[in-house]
């Protein structure tokens, strides 16, 4: 009987150690958080906005490239001709505004010469009557002495030639007049019609120009730049084959700013600070561990690890938690399968 209640008290003294043990291991270390993760970074899919054979490609995969830098250039024959098309139609434009500044100056020209002989004709008309009248007088008188034998036949027709002479002047005067008038107007009709074509020659430049900008707007997409800095990962087609818009050409990773992308169930999401840090080890590899820091955890849920079989449990859903990687170096790579331990938040750390 002795012997019985010593065992029970070994057994007894045994559990109480290991607990104690257990709770120890716990205060002075939190529990860790252990899950896989995708090594994932800022990936660009590289398309073209025209279609196009491709001249010349400038990159291979794995060569890195620096934002800017040109990687693919197309080669478009109708994008050509369209700027060709474009130009013609702004220098004609222009051909037809350089017409119509000349209709306007020599419109403006044509009435200055017009106006210039309408005083001159007035000028004359004005003289030409005042000899008329004098004409007229002077012929009266002689036909008066005429009538009274005072002066020859010879005398009095003279007189009255001499006023005829004078009519015929001031007619004329009168019909350079009309004339000159005639010629205003219709210099002035001209002037209003070479200003509307001057419009609408300036109307047409402006819609050519329009056409035209579009065109090498057009053109300029055939030269593809790097909107990134990065590693070319893939490479979908090369030079001579045909390219449509939004068909990938070329993938680039920016390799200098890789994340982990690690999809956390929600029972244990809550365990995890914003900031904390983070273990990361390549799957194969013992000894290389990185570093890294939570930077963004899900807002919202996805995917369901465990799914309500029996009609009495909730599905387990996940949220999505990203970890920021410090001095990964190359060995990481996009797509690659980690492994990831990530500390507990303490008790009292603020949840986020």
């Amino acid at each position: 009987m002795k012997r019985r209640w010593i065992a029970v008290a070994c057994v007894v003294l045994i559990v109480v150690t290991v607990l104690f043990l257990l709770f120890s291991k716990r205060r002075g270390k939190p529990e860790s958080i252990q899950t896989t993760g995708v090594v994932e970074g800022l990936e660009v899919n590289i398309s073209t906005m025209v279609p196009g054979t491709i001249a010349k490609a400038w990159c291979r995969e794995g060569d890195t490239v620096r934002e800017g830098d040109t990687l693919i250039e197309l080669e478009s024959e109708d994008l050509k001709a369209s700027v060709e098309e474009a130009l013609a139609a702004v220098e004609k434009a222009k051909a037809e505004i350089r017409v119509s500044d000349s209709a306007i100056k020599a419109s403006k020209a044509n009435i200055k010469n017009a106006e210039a002989e309408i005083k001159n004709a007035e000028a004359d008309m004005e003289k030409a009557r005042a000899q008329t009248g004098e004409a007229k007088r002077h012929m009266e008188r002689f036909q008066a002495l005429y009538e009274r034998e005072v002066i020859s036949k010879e005398s009095s027709e003279m007189a009255t030639t001499d006023y005829d002479t004078t009519v015929a002047s001031y007619d004329a005067s009168k019909a350079k007049l009309m004339a000159a008038a005639s010629k205003r107007d219709a210099a002035a009709a001209q002037l209003a019609t070479a200003e509307n074509q001057l419009d609408s020659a300036k109307a047409n430049l402006g819609q050519s120009e329009a056409k035209l900008a579009y065109a090498q707007a057009k053109l300029a997409q055939t030269i593809i730049k790097s909107p990134i800095s990065g590693t070319v990962v893939f490479k979908a087609l090369e030079q001579g084959e045909w390219v449509s818009p939004g068909v990938t050409i070329l993938t680039i990773v920016d390799l200098s700013h890789l994340y982990i992308r690690a999809d956390v169930e929600e029972t244990i999401v809550g365990d995890i600070a914003l900031g904390g840090e983070a273990l990361i080890k390549a799957e194969g590899s013992i000894d290389r561990v990185f570093k890294g820091r939570v930077s963004e955890i899900g807002r919202y849920a996805g995917f369901a690890t465990q799914k309500d079989v029996t009609r009495g449990r909730q599905d387990i859903k996940t949220f999505r938690v990203k970890i920021a990687v410090e001095n990964s170096g190359e060995f990481l790579k996009p797509g690659m399968t980690v492994e990831v331990e990530i500390p507990k938040r303490m008790d009292n750390a603020p949840k986020e």
